[in-house]
């Protein structure tokens, strides 16, 4: 992988801030892309999430260019670390836009100025926007993935990596729709059900015992590494990078692969997935819908008419790129990948090195 375009690290040692900005290319005047707050995060993991951001907005046909901001946080006071965090960030306003990402929420973005709250910091039946957005954006993508094979979405079986910002999102949309999440892993293990989950139960758990929620279940808790063990239908993975391993792809009993998380595919992975036949969506086309609330709907729509709106390009999108990559005999990822270079090289003066640089597979 190149070396990103911009690297800014932001420090502030009276309140502990450690933050890294990285901005993967300047093909656009504006960069951006979410902020992770996390004990570990380091800039090799910002890097390779910038460089996603730059495919999922060319995959999107949106001007920016990728970004993405860590900020290293182990304990302390919260609040003044973000407040330190968006001072340091003001010289960078009109060059770099934040939001929420893993271990930072709507709020912490969001000034105390309009009473109003823009489309994308509001709630809706009790789940953050931000999260229903990339949540109903992966439904559309499991949708459109299972009807490439000739199946639907209603009774299919789904297993997800996660039950936070994106996995909760995810289990309420699919399970509304009539599949069956016969999975769900937190840190601190996995609960599966094959007759499926009560995703209403799981939620009310999460509201009384966060990320122990599945110590309390109507089974017993089991390793959360067993999820990729699970037969079913659809895999989510939803957590950091690389969970899906060359390993797991090799033996893993599912049908369709639909990302919540960025970069889960490691070295290998889809290269077997696809000869296994297994749809491997790309994660910067699945979990797009976050993009789409910020860019593609009217912020003044209803929270539920922008989602099926988001599902509904969502869906287009994997339908088109599933097609190509039929057509190419290439890999979903591969079709994936030649559509957003070929936006950029459209829509900007980029070289054919510099392009060749920025869509090749980084693993």
């Amino acid at each position: 992988m190149r070396t990103p375009a911009r690297v800014l690290e932001l420090r502030d040692e009276t309140v502990g801030l450690e933050a890294v900005i990285v901005v993967d290319h300047e093909l656009f005047p504006v960069a951006a892309g979410g902020t992770r707050m996390l004990p570990d995060v380091d800039a090799s993991e910002v890097a390779r999430l910038a460089r996603a951001m730059t495919w999922k907005f060319a995959a999107c046909r949106v001007p920016y260019a990728g970004a993405k901001a860590g900020v290293r946080f182990t304990g302390g006071d919260r609040a003044a670390v973000l407040a330190a965090y968006k001072r340091a960030l003001e010289p960078y306003r009109d060059s770099f836009l934040t939001g929420p990402d893993m271990g930072t929420q709507p709020a912490d973005f969001v000034d105390d100025g309009p009473a109003e709250l823009p489309l994308w910091a509001k709630s809706h039946e009790g789940l953050g926007m931000d999260d229903l957005a990339t949540g109903h954006g992966v439904k559309g993508a499991a949708e459109a993935a299972l009807a490439h094979l000739g199946r639907g979405l209603e009774g299919a079986t789904i297993a997800i990596e996660g039950f936070g910002k994106v996995g909760a999102g995810t289990a309420r949309a699919c399970a509304r729709a009539g599949a069956k999440i016969v999975g769900v892993s937190t840190v601190t293990g996995l609960l599966a059900d094959p007759a499926g989950l009560d995703v209403e139960l799981l939620f009310a758990l999460r509201t009384r015992h966060g990320d122990r929620l599945v110590e309390h279940g109507p089974a017993a808790a089991r390793p959360r590494e067993e999820l990729f063990e699970l037969d079913c239908d659809v895999l989510v993975p939803g957590a950091r990078p690389d969970s899906v391993t060359a390993e797991l792809a090799e033996r893993g009993r599912w049908a369709v692969v639909a990302p919540g998380a960025n970069v889960p595919y490691a070295p290998g992975a889809l290269e077997i997935l696809h000869r296994r036949g297994i749809v491997a969506v790309p994660d910067f086309v699945s979990n797009s819908g976050g993009v789409h609330l910020y860019e593609s709907v009217p912020q003044d729509a209803h929270p539920a008419e922008a989602l099926l709106a988001i599902e509904e390009l969502v869906r287009a999108a994997v339908e088109r790129i599933l097609r190509a990559a039929d057509d190419s005999g290439v890999t979903p990822m591969d079709a994936a990948l030649a559509d957003a270079r070929a936006y950029l090289g459209e829509t900007t003066a980029a070289s054919p090195e510099l392009l060749d640089e920025l869509f090749r597979e980084s693993g």
